[in-house]
């Protein structure tokens, strides 16, 4: 009788430690995600990154591996394989999910138990056939043997291209107002689509969603953004420079002033630099001055790109890269770019290079009896 009584405690104490193992063994805000790789040396260092930042990391134990974590709210992350070309986007959120890929296929990889990857791949499914032909037109822009008519042939399917890559990624955003997807492709998008575009689709999105980071990102590039044009007045911003002194772009008015953005990982950028140099040693005793912006989000590397380069006129950081201020005051989609402000805070040209920079600079300077 002793021993059934134990018996009956020992089953009842193992039924219920089950039930209470299965129930819910994950919190509400919590993710694990497990890999199953194929073809991956064992203990291989992997990588969890997020906004270009690894925010965890493990090796991989008999071809698999987890990685646990917490979020307030489903977000995209980057998954790679250390010293390799193995890496893969992939949409985390509470919950468990699995990845499986094989070595060289990452971009192939299955993805289950996530419901914003699921919507992920709706939306990119019908784009992959346009970026390959974009890639293959690309290819064509850049063959200096081939000649100018099959160039200007192959830029005009470029934007037609992208037009169409465009459409389906804001008709997305606008049926799926309840999708993190839709917030971040229109945190991504949100320099390059009109200001009014941006506002209306941010307006349709659900209020979770709003208050999202992506959601929250969208908001500081409406309140921000002015996109001056050629013809207006220099709009006002503050940032520090290598000395952590704290700069306005107001400081300089009354010189013929370049706000130049750039960051040191760009190669268009780089070749820039000898323009820069000549432009400023130049013109910088007529009252010209050059204040340039980073978008490097590596304090670092951008401190060690201003030295290595020469870069001794006026640099200023914020660690938010392309989110910061005047990238969105000044709507900045893409860089190098650049603005000429006369010595009375009017914009007078945008996007100079080389040679038509230098000219640019020369002519306003003599016009206005600067020099």
């Amino acid at each position: 009788m002793k021993t059934a009584t134990i018996l009956i405690g020992i089953i009842s104490f193992v039924t219920i430690l089950g039930c209470s193992e299965s129930k819910n063994p994950i919190a509400d805000n919590q993710f694990v995600l497990k890999g199953e790789l194929e073809g991956i040396e064992n203990d291989s260092w992997i990588y969890l990154i997020f906004d270009n930042q690894t925010v965890d990391s493990t090796k991989t134990i008999d071809s698999k591996f987890t990685i646990k974590g917490n979020l307030e709210h489903p977000k995209q992350y980057k998954l790679l394989v250390k010293n390799s070309k193995n890496f893969s986007n992939i949409w985390l959120e509470p919950g468990e999910i699995k990845f499986k890929a094989k070595n060289g296929e990452f971009k192939e990889a299955i993805i289950k138990g996530s419901n914003s990857q699921k919507e992920s791949d709706k939306l990119w499914n019908p784009i992959w056939e346009y970026r390959n032909r974009r890639d293959s037109l690309s290819q064509i822009v850049a063959n200096d043997k081939l000649n100018d008519s099959s160039k200007i042939n192959a830029r005009l399917k470029l934007k037609k291209i992208r037009q169409n890559w465009l459409k389906i990624e804001r008709e997305f955003i606008k049926k799926n107002p309840k999708s993190y997807v839709s917030a971040n492709t229109l945190d991504f998008y949100s320099t390059t689509l009109p200001k009014k575009t941006v506002s209306e689709l941010y307006n349709n999105l659900s209020e979770n969603v709003k208050k999202s980071s992506y959601g929250m990102s969208v908001k500081r590039f409406l309140e921000l953004n002015k996109n001056p044009q050629i013809g207006d007045k220099y709009v006002d911003f503050s940032m520090t420079n290598e000395k952590d002194e704290l700069i306005r772009l107001s400081d300089f008015e009354g010189k013929l002033l370049l706000l130049d953005f750039w960051a040191s990982w760009c190669g268009p950028c780089i070749k820039e630099y000898p323009t820069l140099r000549k432009a400023y040693l130049q013109f910088n005793k007529d009252k010209f001055e050059i204040v340039s912006v980073s978008e490097d989000q590596s304090k670092e590397r951008w401190l060690k790109a201003i030295e290595e380069n020469e870069l001794n006129w006026i640099n200023l950081w914020q660690d938010d890269g392309n989110k910061a201020d005047p990238y969105l005051i000044y709507g900045i989609s893409g860089i190098p770019d650049n603005l000429l402000i006369d010595k009375n805070g009017i914009i007078i040209a945008r996007n100079l290079r080389g040679e038509s920079l230098i000219s640019k600079i020369e002519d306003n300077l003599e016009n206005k009896g600067i020099r």
